[in-house]
């Protein structure tokens, strides 16, 4: 049976994202822990839940969103296939059946493809829910760290929302960044790839995707 709670009781899976995040820190990479890995988990089941989809296709999203990022314990080059192969480990331990297993590994093992269409909804919105996790919190502050402009625009980003108007047909990424700390521009500068594999994966929910910055509208 279909039951997110048991992710988030698993020692494995608690073990490879505390892990993964070890790893990010010694390098001084930004957050890829727990606090990132429930935010897509609920950022991923809202996008279904709000367009519209089955209570199913929510829950495999969710659930793919949660352990996107596990195959970071191993290496963060080709982490989103090493990933995948971690979870069909895990999915077959906990005994789901593969019309189950596939979707979620398909969509862990393809969330970094951004020369690719999304292939399915639940990828579409693991791609959205991880892609626009835009935020201070995820900063391992230090002055060293706030040199680098990733970090720099994370840090000044104040808040994000994820609003998703099924009458509309829209998904919009709606960002309050601090200018003091960085101008708007350096966002564009860092985060165009990911705002293009934003659209691709609203364009495949039948969805437009928006950005607003500041309240002013830039897509």
């Amino acid at each position: 049976m279909l039951n997110f709670e048991l992710f988030e009781k698993d020692d494995e899976v608690s073990a490879y994202l505390n892990t993964a995040d070890k790893n990010f820190a010694a390098i001084g990479y930004k957050e890829h822990g727990l606090r990132h890995a429930k935010l897509s988990a609920n950022i991923a089941g809202n996008v279904l839940k709000y367009l519209g989809y089955s209570e199913q296709d929510q829950l495999l999203a969710k659930i793919a969103a949660y352990m996107h990022d596990i195959g970071n314990a191993v290496s963060a080059n080709d982490h989103a296939q090493t990933g995948a192969m971690i979870v069909l480990d895990i999915l077959q331990r906990m005994q789901f059946p593969y019309e189950y297993i596939f979707p979620i590994i398909t969509a862990i093992g393809t969330h970094e493809d951004k020369s690719t269409n999304p292939v399915s909804a639940i990828a579409a919105a693991l791609i959205l829910a991880d892609k626009t996790d835009v935020h201070r919190t995820r900063v391992r502050v230090s002055e060293q760290l706030l040199l680098d402009t990733h970090s720099r625009v994370n840090y000044a980003c104040r808040n994000a929302f994820l609003r998703v108007e099924k009458d509309k047909k829209t998904i919009a990424l709606e960002l309050t960044i601090d200018t003091n700390i960085c101008p708007v521009m350096d966002y564009f500068e860092i985060f165009l790839p990911r705002t293009n594999f934003c659209i691709k994966a609203s364009a495949a929910l039948n969805c437009a995707f928006e950005l607003y910055i500041n309240k002013d509208k830039f897509y």
